[in-house]
This record gives structure tokens, C-alpha cells and sequence, in this order.
């Protein structure tokens, strides 16, 4: 997998993916997690594969990925495929089931699993609540509606809201390893 991964892997890809959104997607996710009762190990499973959900990125030509401008249909669909991509490589690296299918799922609202659902939500919500140079972040209460819209399922809106509404965002990241996540 090392000679295949030095001819397909773009790590320059790996660059657009950014770190706070990555880590608070974690930490949204995790927070999720332990609302609905997961155990340390679960909430592990999850963080790790909160952490590599966009992984497939790095297999898409820079070109499109990195593309100013709109998109066209074709490249939507290429860029689309990170999900698929990131779960291939990653049941080829090892990583277990729910790793994988948290990466092939966070788009994927009819997912039957549940740890990709609450990586779903939690990827939306923090990209909702982060200022970015071309958007204002929403409030807690606009995040809501659009996870809401993207058909979230009620028991993890309940937990995010009794996590973060009223409040800001402000507990640590926790520490945790990818290579302790293989179920």
C-alpha cells in the first residue's frame, strides 16, 4: 500500500481540510457520543473516524479539488467520491469497520450507522458555527435548523442541544490515538 499510496495520495490535498474544523467535529462528535451513553471505547471508534472522515480528499486530483470558482457537474461528482475513496483506503490501511463507514456515511443521511450519523451532524454543525473568510458563523439556534433540514435524527439533535444551546463552545479536546481505533 506504501508504493500505491505514494502515486495516488495528493497530500497537498490533506491541506484544505482544516485542523479546527477537524478538531471540532471531534469534539462535537465525541460530545454527541457521550450524551447518548457511548462507552470510552466507542467514543474512541468515533473520534478517529471524525478525524479521518475527509481522508478520501487526498485521492482527488488537486485540480478539481482545489478549483476556484463553481464546480461542474462532473467535478461535483468526482469531489463526491472522497466518501467512497476515504472508505476504501482506510479498510486498506486496517481500520476497522465503523472507522471506514464513518468515512463512506458522514454525507449519507439514510446511514445506517449510527456513529456515522453522529459524525454527519457533527460535521455540519461545526462547519455551521465556524466564521470563515466568505460566511459569519451561525448561532447555535441557526445551526439547529439547518441540521434539522439535513434530516438529522431527533435523538442526536437533543444532545447537541442539550450539550451547546445557551452556551459557547469551550471544553478541550480530549487526547486520543488514531491507531487504538480498529473496531
Amino acid at each position: 500500500m506504501k508504493e500505491i499510496a505514494k502515486d495516488v495520495l495528493h497530500y497537498e490535498n490533506l491541506k484544505t481540510i482544516k485542523y479546527t474544523h477537524l478538531a471540532t467535529t471531534i469534539a462535537y462528535a465525541r460530545a454527541i457520543g457521550e450524551e447518548l451513553g457511548y462507552n470510552e471505547n466507542q467514543l474512541t471508534v468515533m473520534q478517529v473516524g471524525a478525524a479521518l472522515h475527509d481522508v478520501g480528499k487526498s485521492l482527488i486530483p488537486p485540480a478539481i479539488l482545489n478549483k476556484k470558482g463553481r464546480l461542474t457537474d462532473e467535478e461535483r461528482k468526482i469531489v463526491n467520491l472522497h466518501s467512497v475513496l476515504g472508505y476504501e483506503l482506510l479498510k486498506s490501511l486496517g481500520y476497522g469497520v465503523n472507522v471506514a463507514e464513518i468515512a463512506r456515511d458522514h454525507h449519507n443521511p439514510m446511514s445506517k450507522n449510527p456513529m456515522a450519523q453522529i459524525v454527519r451532524a457533527a460535521d455540519i454543525y461545526s462547519a455551521m458555527r465556524e466564521e470563515r473568510s466568505y460566511k459569519k458563523a451561525k448561532s447555535h439556534e441557526e445551526a439547529m435548523e439547518v441540521l434539522k433540514s439535513a434530516r438529522v435524527p431527533q435523538q442526536i439533535l437533543n444532545a447537541l442541544d442539550k450539550r451547546y444551546g445557551k452556551k459557547t463552545f469551550t471544553k478541550p479536546i480530549q487526547s486520543f490515538s488514531i491507531r487504538t481505533a480498529v473496531a
